[in-house]
């Protein structure tokens, strides 16, 4: 797992190189290419799994130098690659060795064979092609830049607004992340900054540097004709494979622990594969609160015989820290998760492990969530229960009533799937911005989620699927698993997510919905499969999430200085957002009138997210400085 930076006929140095030193600490590399009136730039920062040795460093190029790579993942089948390449001299044992050979025999249509994690540059010197590739579910990341000058790429942001000197927010970018909580691929908050989308190559000609992307990945718009218990064992055998695999490491794997059934099932799993007791890992708050899970993760953990640590977490951390999670991050994001994720990342860091499992990527496939079991009956409601319904929406004060509310009452698939994620509907956006944002903003959106529909043939697919599909490559990909990367890079810490084995999720999305979610029930064949590995106290405990306690904690005391902060007009968050709408906010929250918790979250994200803005321009100016 590793750093990668690359331009083309942009100057690339150590400084910017640096700049993601925490993505790779134990080594680096950067390497200059000419190729006619061509300059390819190739920079890497390692952290060692696979292969300790010289031998795995990069950029690597082929002995003939005809090929090159720069490579940031984990590809779990490579040894299966290894086998498939002729006439190759191996120096070590590298997961980035495999790929590099088996691309430059098998072409860039080989990247659909990989089973893994990854985002990678590959240089085709003969033919005069520089490749970019991002893996399916896009568990890692790859932002890019392209203008008259070039090409640059990065696995993070702050390296392309050195190179590039961007600094101008893209406005479009803000309205969609008011709407999802989070800025979908291909656009990112920074204009002129773009993000692959999972499951994607872009083939660039140097001659020209004309483009043209590709979806490389499979479209899940095959459903299984299949007998209950059979799917079972091919969900028991491939879990079990996805499982033993990612156990793949010349380095210990500690493990992320919660109190439900996905971790307690993995962690069961990978200590069996592996034959040894395993280090887990929770976090968890010093009040009583629902988002707590230490009494729920200790039980699990006493039942499959873990060493297990426990990472207490309280407001102040919260609150004192808020600026610097959301500067790692780079790009405002409305979970709340990145919270824990940061102190669990540190402490697993700091206790010496590399790499970490995570249950991470069950939900989506699986449809783990309450609005799968709206889904799997909405498309079924009466166009005659609307007015009703409508009735209904005007007296409901609950967030979630009033999403799923303004989702069933939508006839089209792609506006009823906006809704359903929509924490700040148009009128709310009106308040809270005025006529800063227009129709023109919901109606790219619009477009955005349609062709995402296209691409993956979703159309005539149920409703459960055609959502979850969704969300698994792009809530997942643009939300979870973003933060998810950023926060535990910069500790230097490689998270796993065996749940999204390439194999084992297709295998999933392909299952009838019934094996999946009824009216009251989720993720059924998952929990049936689990039930020949833990008790049912673990498998069937209410599920929680993974959050922190903010309902609590925008009533306290704290949450009126955080509101006199956001009130502050001459501010670049006081230029774009009503001061007397956000306290109206804080006051129906607090007075317990309505739960605004996700809201003030967000709205709490975007006045770090600028206040940060600051000193990461202070820091890009410095880098530029050291460039002339």
């Amino acid at each position: 797992m590793c750093g990668i930076v690359g331009t083309i006929d942009k100057k690339l140095n150590q400084d910017v190189v640096e700049l993601i030193h925490h993505r790779g600490p134990d080594s680096n590399g950067l390497e200059h290419y000419e190729l006619g009136k061509r300059h390819v730039f190739f920079g890497h920062t390692r952290l060692s799994i696979q292969d300790l040795s010289a031998a795995g460093a990069q950029p690597m190029s082929t002995p003939d130098g005809k090929y090159s790579i720069i490579f940031n993942g984990e590809v779990y089948n490579h040894f299966d690659l290894r086998a498939k390449v002729s006439d190759v001299n191996w120096r070590g044992h590298s997961d980035t060795e495999t790929l590099l050979h088996y691309l430059a025999q098998k072409g860039i249509q080989g990247v659909a064979d990989f089973n893994g994690i990854f985002a990678f540059a590959f240089l085709d010197h003969s033919r005069g092609k520089l490749y970019l590739a991002r893996d399916p579910y896009g568990v890692k990341p790859l932002y890019y830049t392209q203008d008259s000058n070039g090409w640059s790429w990065s696995s993070e942001l702050k390296t392309l607004r050195a190179i590039d000197s961007i600094n101008e927010i893209d406005e479009n970018a803000m309205y969609q992340f008011l709407k999802l909580r989070y800025v979908p691929a291909p656009h990112t908050i920074w204009k002129g900054i773009s993000k692959l989308e999972p499951g994607h190559y872009l083939c660039i000609e140097l001659n020209n540097l004309n483009y043209k992307k590709e979806f490389y990945s499979y479209t899940p718009n095959v459903e299984y004709n299949i007998l209950e218990q059979d799917a079972l064992v091919c969900y028991d055998e491939m879990l079990n494979r996805a499982v033993e695999r990612q156990l793949l490491s010349d380095v210990p794997i500690a493990m992320l622990l919660s109190g439900g059934v996905d971790s307690g099932l993995l962690c069961h799993l990978a200590q069996e594969l592996g034959g040894e007791k395993i280090d887990t890992f929770t976090a968890g708050f010093d009040i009583d609160t629902d988002a707590n899970e230490l009494e729920e993760a200790r039980e699990s953990a006493k039942f499959l015989g873990s060493r297990h640590h426990e990472v207490i977490l309280r407001e102040e951390d919260f609150f004192s820290n808020f600026e610097k999670f959301i500067s790692i991050v780079e790009e405002p994001n409305g979970s709340s998760s990145i919270f824990p994720i940061y102190f669990l990342s540190k402490a697993i860091h700091d206790a010496g492990f590399k790499v970490a499992l995570t249950g991470q990527g069950v939900d989506e496939p699986w449809a783990g969530y309450g609005r799968y079991n709206v889904q799997n009956f909405i498309d079924k409601v009466p166009r005659g229960i609307t007015p009703p319904l409508r009735m209904l929406k005007s007296l409901s004060l609950g967030d979630k009533v009033r999403r799923g509310l303004n989702a069933v009452l939508e006839n089209d698939r792609i506006t009823r799937f906006i809704e359903s994620y929509s924490l700040f509907d148009d009128s709310m956006i009106m308040a809270l911005c005025g006529d800063r944002f227009s129709r023109d903003n919901y109606l790219e959106l619009h477009r955005l989620i349609e062709k995402r529909y296209e691409l993956y043939d979703l159309d005539d697919l149920s409703a459960v699927k055609a959502m979850s599909s969704m969300d698994l490559r792009m809530n997942l990909s643009d939300d979870l698993l973003l933060y998810t990367d950023k926060i535990s890079m910069y500790h230097a810490l490689e998270l796993r997510v065996p749940f999204l084995d390439t194999e084992l999720t297709h295998f999933v999305e392909c299952l009838p919905d019934r094996m999946k979610v009824d009216m009251f029930n989720n993720k059924i064949l998952h929990k049936k499969l689990a039930r020949k590995y833990l008790p049912d106290g673990i498998i069937y405990r209410k599920k929680k999430g993974f959050y922190t306690p903010q309902n609590e904690w925008f009533k306290s005391s704290r949450s009126y200085q955080l509101q006199e902060e956001m009130s502050a007009s001459n501010t670049l968050f006081g230029s774009f957002f009503s001061e007397s709408y956000i306290a109206s906010l804080f006051n129906a929250h607090r007075e317990g009138k309505v739960n605004y918790e996700k809201q003030l979250y967000l709205l709490t994200v975007l006045h770090y997210w600028f206040k940060a803005q600051t000193t990461e321009m202070a820091t890009i100016a410095n880098t530029q400085k050291g460039e002339k």
